[in-house]
């Protein structure tokens, strides 16, 4: 029973006698209720008819020129002409026009901003594409900006998402495969992979998980992540979400599946592996020397926010003999004049940073930014004068933000910060062998989750041909292969020198 739609008339058929189709479609439209349904009766080709749309999601101009004045003016149907036929190939001159009988079909497509049209003698609905709604032009991303590469983003329209990928890869082998989500208000979502690059078996993994989603309602790609993801309750991300076509295009390249969904200007890549969450979307557009510097700095920042907070504690409280005598003679003046414990202290200032950081991003317009900045140094330096918090806690919890700003995915950075407190409440109940312990736990756990069956440490653990370009950016001449993640048969994306013109010059 929790299957079945919502209102109790959307079930069954067409009968094509219009005195029962009409009552039938318009109650289960509740076109009285609503005013924003539109049903316009009339009569066609000496047939009764009505077009039934919703105001606002269609054109009323196309419906205009296209529905009605070629119905209105339409002659007589010839004796012995089909019906449909005659309205299919003569009437309408509608390109995308389609036959639906089921009554639930025909209210999904009513209400996704498509015309539909009943006439009496037909025992389907005529249902035309004439979407015409608001809608925002696809624009400059908003947390994927990057120094080099295009500057173009997705936005909340499926069709003009597919059309950004379709402009960018003009092949015949992407492959556009729509499916639909949700028990009770189906949402329109696309599967697009390359045909042949793409493991045949991760693309029936995705469609069956899709399909194993019971819920009434899928909002966006961040919802319809925590329905198929593998493990829902492990830290790091098993799925990438980008609002980069460019990149969507890198993910098809590698042998992997992106999901499209209407309202979401996100795109979700799957499978994917740890080390596609330090890879920045500029980084292929730039030289691989500056691009190696780059994925050093992130990785450096990574370790430093995971560590150095927890690194800090563990030896002021433990260790003492592992710093040298001006810097633990400093940590001890400091720590003499503040009432909290050093331990306090850092899970007091880690959590105060994390709450400057979340108000920056909920703050509205430009006051995001200069609340996160002044913020933080006006309570730091209050903080310090009260003698409230060393300043050295305020140093280190600072310089371990800064190294959680360089990892390039959201997501991985919000895991980064759970782990950080995971392993400063490790250093203080042990000091190193807690710690040592904890980064023990995290990396038994990273080594056994997967992404859609795959491991996630792939290609290192275990081992298998790949991409060289994974902790550091390679040359573009030296990735030869595709992604392990990719079809195994089609693993080469080279045939031969990628910089044949130097041979030629030295043969010259």
């Amino acid at each position: 029973m929790g299957n079945q739609p919502w209102v109790p008339q959307a079930a069954g058929k067409l009968t094509g006698k219009y005195s029962r189709d009409f009552p039938m479609i318009s109650g289960a439209a509740h076109a009285k209720e609503s005013e924003d349904v539109v049903c316009r009766e009339f009569e066609l080709l000496s047939h009764q008819a009505a077009l039934f749309y919703l105001d606002g999601m269609v054109n009323d101009e196309k419906v205009q020129r296209f529905i009605l004045q070629p119905a209105l003016s339409a002659p007589p149907l010839p004796p012995g002409r089909d019906l449909f036929l005659h309205l299919n190939e003569r009437v309408l001159p509608v390109s995308s026009l389609s036959a639906e009988g089921e009554l639930a079909q025909i209210l999904t497509r009513l209400f996704s901003g498509d015309a539909v049209l009943i006439c009496d003698g037909l025992d389907k609905a005529l249902i035309a594409d004439m979407k015409g709604f608001i809608k925002r032009i696809p624009g400059q991303p908003v947390n994927e900006k990057v120094v080099v590469g295009p500057h173009e983003g997705f936005n909340e329209s499926l069709r003009d998402n597919v059309v950004l990928l379709r402009r960018m890869m003009r092949t015949p082998a992407l492959i556009s495969e729509a499916v639909q989500v949700g028990n009770k208000i189906p949402t329109r979502l696309c599967l697009m992979y390359l045909d042949g690059v793409a493991r045949q078996e991760t693309v029936e993994e995705i469609r069956r998980r899709i399909r194993g989603c019971n819920v009434d309602y899928v909002e966006g790609a961040g919802m319809l992540e925590q329905l198929i993801e593998d493990r829902p309750f492990a830290l790091p991300p098993q799925m990438l979400s980008t609002e980069r076509p460019d990149r969507a295009v890198s993910f098809l390249m590698e042998g992997q599946v992106v999901i499209l969904m209407e309202n979401s200007p996100q795109a979700l890549a799957a499978p994917i592996s740890f080390f596609h969450l330090f890879h920045a979307p500029d980084d292929t557009h730039m030289r691989w020397q500056y691009g190696a510097f780059l994925r050093v700095l992130r990785l450096a920042g990574l370790l430093i926010a995971l560590l150095l907070p927890a690194v800090f504690i563990a030896l002021s409280m433990y260790h003492p003999e592992g710093m040298s005598l001006p810097l633990l003679t400093s940590v001890l003046e400091t720590q003499a004049r503040v009432p909290l414990s050093l331990f306090t202290s850092m899970l007091l200032m880690l959590t105060v940073f994390s709450l400057i950081n979340e108000a920056g991003v909920r703050v509205p317009g430009a006051l995001g930014g200069t609340l996160s900045i002044a913020g933080g140094l006006i309570l730091g330096q209050a903080a310090v004068q009260a003698d409230l918090f060393s300043p050295l806690v305020i140093i280190v919890v600072a310089v371990s933000g800064l190294g959680s700003y360089g990892v390039p995915t959201y997501s991985l950075t919000l895991s980064l910060r759970i782990a950080q407190l995971f392993l400063v409440l490790a250093a203080g109940a042990a000091g190193f062998p807690g710690l040592i312990i904890g980064l023990f736990f995290l990396l038994i756990r990273l080594c056994s989750l997967t992404s859609l069956g795959q491991p996630y440490l792939l290609p290192y653990t275990p081992e298998a041909p790949a991409n060289p370009d994974l902790a550091l950016r390679m040359p573009i001449f030296r990735q030869r292969l595709r992604g392990a993640l990719a079809n195994p048969f089609h693993l080469r994306r080279a045939q031969g020198p990628m910089r044949a013109w130097e041979r030629k010059k030295e043969d010259k």
